[in-house]
């Protein structure tokens, strides 16, 4: 069956986005989404976005990390699918609200950063202890959330020349993580901005950029040095910036999402 697709990138992440409003393509086609995504056999992602219809919000959107499993959120695909909603959708507006399985989000053209998207879980914070993994980890301070998916944050230094990958998966496959962790490593550039990287669960390598891991890194530096208001952090795959209240009832990631390319494939 053809494939319609729009190529998207969110700073350094980047998506297969399909317009599935009228459900032709089954999310649950692991094998399908898996080869999509390969460099070598389909089109080269990190993961799909299938944008659907909804009775409680402007779209839905559902995604697919590139190892072809559905999973709860992706704070840069969001981004990137509100940008695709804003060109393909025949309402046009400022702010979208769209379905996910973890519940309602919303995302605001912004003339700042491009997108600002509401981050609106933020639970389990310290809820699993981390701190054993500190030396093997060479972390000066560690902490735990859940930002939409699980996050795991170290603090380290020399964040350019760290071992991400094979720390990383270290702790996305520890016992304690029974569907697995993503992993995030950073260091202070200076007060509000940090440099970071993330191993991608589901990707199951290192990715140039991670919405929910940008977010959860960024409260978990700000805990640890009392910062307020926003964060910005430095990706490989370019700059991001987290907004929150004081009480953490609000919280935006925010960042540009960019159109690549369309194309088809069978």
């Amino acid at each position: 069956m053809k494939i319609n697709f729009t190529k998207y990138n969110a700073t350094g992440n980047d998506f297969v986005v399909i317009d599935n409003r009228n459900l032709a393509f089954d999310a649950n086609d692991k094998s399908r989404w898996a080869k999509l995504c390969s460099l070598k056999t389909g089109i080269g992602a990190d993961g799909v976005l299938l944008l659907e219809k909804s009775d409680k919000a402007d779209f839905k959107m559902r995604y697919i990390n590139a190892d072809g499993g559905e999973v709860e959120m992706c704070g840069n695909g969001a981004r990137a699918i509100t940008a695709f909603a804003h060109e393909t959708l025949e309402s046009k507006k400022d702010l979208y609200k769209f379905e996910t399985m973890n519940g309602i989000y919303e995302c605001a053209i912004d003339a700042v950063y491009g997108y600002r998207l509401k981050m609106t879980e933020l639970y389990d914070m310290d809820k699993i202890n981390l701190h054993d993994l500190d030396q093997s980890m060479n972390a000066k301070k560690s902490l735990y959330m859940n930002t939409g998916v699980p996050h795991a944050v170290f603090e380290i230094e020399k964040i350019l020349e760290y071992p991400v990958f094979a720390n990383g998966k270290a702790v996305r496959y520890d016992a304690r993580f029974p569907k697995g962790s993503n992993a995030n490593f950073f260091e202070v550039i200076s007060p509000k901005h940090i440099r970071i990287r993330t191993y991608e669960r589901g990707v199951e390598n290192e990715t140039l950029s991670c919405g929910t891991g940008a977010t959860a890194t960024a409260l978990a530096a700000a805990a640890f040095y009392n910062w307020n208001d926003e964060v910005v952090l430095e990706t490989l795959g370019g700059k991001l910036a987290v907004k929150f209240s004081e009480d953490l009832k609000d919280i935006y990631l925010c960042g540009q999402a960019e159109k690549i390319f369309t194309g088809s494939v069978f």
